[in-house]
Formats: C-alpha cells, structure tokens, sequence
C-alpha cells in the first residue's frame, strides 16, 4: 500500500497533463504483453508488420511484466501538453548516476528475467541512455505519432470530465472514479496494490496522467527527484481499437440516423471536432446536430478551454437506454 499525504496547499496543486512519451513507452509494454491485455489486441495486429521492423530490445528488458521500470525513461511532463521532442531530450538528458541506480533496481527486482542483458546495459550507462532513447524514439514515430490525433483527442475528453468532476465534487470525487485501486481517506490517497514508500506531497501538488495504454493498471511516481504522479486508464480508449458505435435502428428511427449516431457516440463526452474527425462529417453538419441535441434536452455541454464538449443528459441516457433494451 502507498499513501499520498496531501498538505492544503496540495489540494489545490493537482493538474493534468498529457505525455506522448508516456503513451509511447506504454505502448511498447502493451506490445510485447499484449496477451495479457485483450483490449489492446486489434491494435497489436494492426501494427505488426511496422513493430517487426522496430529493435525494442533494451527497452523491452527494463519493462517487466512484474517489477520496476526505470523512471528516468518517464520523467513527469512539465508542461499539461508536453512534446514528444522535450521529452525525449530529458530522457537523452538524464543523470547517469541516476541512469545507473535505476537500471540496478529494474535488475535486482523480483527477478528480473532480463538481468543478463540489463548487466550489459550496465557496463556502458551513457551509450545505454541515448540507444534506450533511440529505440523510444523510434517507437514514436512508428507507432504512436501517426494516430496521434486520435489518442490526443480521448486524453483531452479524460481530462475535461475529469475535470468537471475536481470542479463539482472536489478531490473525493475525482479520486473515487479514477481507478478502483485509489481511496480517498482525510486528507490522503491510499493506493491499495502499490508498494512505493508514502510520500508527502509537501506542497508540490499531484500530477495526473491519462494515458490510453494504461489500462488496466495505474502508475505511480514518488520516488524523490521527480514530481509526484499518477497514470492512469484513460476512459473511452477502448474506443480507439474499435470500429466507431453506430446507433440502434429505433433511435435512428426517431431522430435519424446521424443525428441518432452524434448521440450514441457521446460516451466519453466528446467535442464538435473529434466528432466530426470520427465519423467523416462535416464540422458544421456535426454542429447543427449537435444544436438540435441540446435544445431538446437530449444532450448537456460544457466549455473547457477553446474547446465545448458535449455529453449525453439523463434523458438522453434513458433514450439511447430505450433503444436497445
């Protein structure tokens, strides 16, 4: 069990942020265990051919099914939207001592099957750094980088819903929903599998990452050194490596077929753009549906930013609800 003490100041100090150098280690985890993760399996086939041509090898050794994974290869993002080429240049930039007493710790825990290669690692800490960066890069650019704007687009949807949760019901809330390993009890989050010392937050706030390859595990980060954090499952990334939903025939029916789409789509809310990116339809023709939604009460928005995102209301709910029961 790992307890986060969170001070007053604390309290107010959580922020999100999205790390596409999160999403890609992740990535590669999901890669080469993917059998234990069936939600990830279509986009595993999907990127076969392009993942045979990628050398994972050392970064594959420091990812345990079971066990540690060198933080340094992970630094929490300093920014809420960070660039993969920041970073990837922290990565490049990390203190060899720290490179060292990492590597030593992913060899040494639970027994790591991958402690041969990890010792040879081991005898070369700078050239090791930069071909685990290498490999991380190429990952990027092979893997993650062309859907990019997809998986951005269901981090951003995570974040204003969770958003709106922080803002209505306060960290309780947020807590209570965001994986069912974390309690919220007077003043601390209990993560209950977890086996990282506690930590005082102490002032530095929590930063909390959605992350589409996360499911269904959470991370955490609290070791000294880095900003104390959590990754977590994004929501509604299983629809990524799923055909878009289609609507019922009776709702479709009773609204039409695209107007009765915008509305079965709406699960997690979702804004005018990503709509209209998912299913190949104009951002205007998704506005006008959208409109239509909400003046008849079947659909709620909420500003975030420069951005509106749309969610179902009850009624709309208890509608779609109707229409396959």
């Amino acid at each position: 069990m790992t307890v986060l003490r969170f001070s007053r100041a604390d309290t107010v100090r959580c922020r999100f942020g999205v790390s596409p150098l999160w999403e890609t280690v992740s990535a590669v985890r999901v890669l080469h265990g993917s059998k234990h993760r069936p939600l990830y399996s279509p986009w595993v086939a999907a990127k076969a051919n392009a993942a045979a041509h990628l050398d994972l090898t050392r970064l594959r050794a420091v990812q345990p099914r079971t066990g540690f994974t060198p933080d340094f290869l992970t630094p929490p993002p300093k920014a809420s939207r960070a660039k993969f080429s920041t970073e990837i240049a922290r990565v490049r930039a990390a203190p060899l001592e720290v490179v060292r007493t990492e590597l030593e710790r992913s060899r040494d825990e639970l027994n790591n099957p991958a402690a041969a290669e990890i010792d040879r690692m081991l005898t070369d800490p700078a050239g090791t750094r930069e071909r685990l960066a290498d490999e991380i890069e190429h990952a990027w650019t092979t893997l993650i980088e062309p859907d990019w704007p997809v998986i951005s687009r269901v981090l951003d949807d995570d974040i204003a819903h969770r958003g709106e949760q922080l803002t209505s019901g306060g960290l309780a809330k947020l807590f209570d929903d965001l994986h069912p390993t974390l309690t919220w009890e007077d003043g601390s989050l209990v993560a209950s599998r977890y086996r990282e010392p506690d930590r005082e937050l102490a002032g530095e706030g929590l930063l909390l990452i959605p992350c589409a390859f996360a499911w269904p595990y959470l991370v955490t980060i609290v070791a000294p050194g880095y900003q104390p954090t959590l990754v977590y499952p994004a929501r509604g990334a299983a629809r990524l490596w799923d055909d878009a939903p289609t609507a019922p025939d009776p709702l479709a029916t009773l609204l039409g077929r695209t107007r009765a789409t915008l509305l079965t789509a709406l699960d997690p809310p979702a804004t005018t753009s990503a709509l209209a990116a998912q299913y190949g339809l104009a951002l205007a023709t998704v506005a006008e549906h959208l409109a239509a939604l909400y003046g008849a009460g079947l659909v709620t928005r909420r500003r975030t930013g420069h951005q509106v995102h749309y969610r179902r209301t009850d009624v709309g709910q208890a509608v779609v609800d109707a229409s396959v029961g």
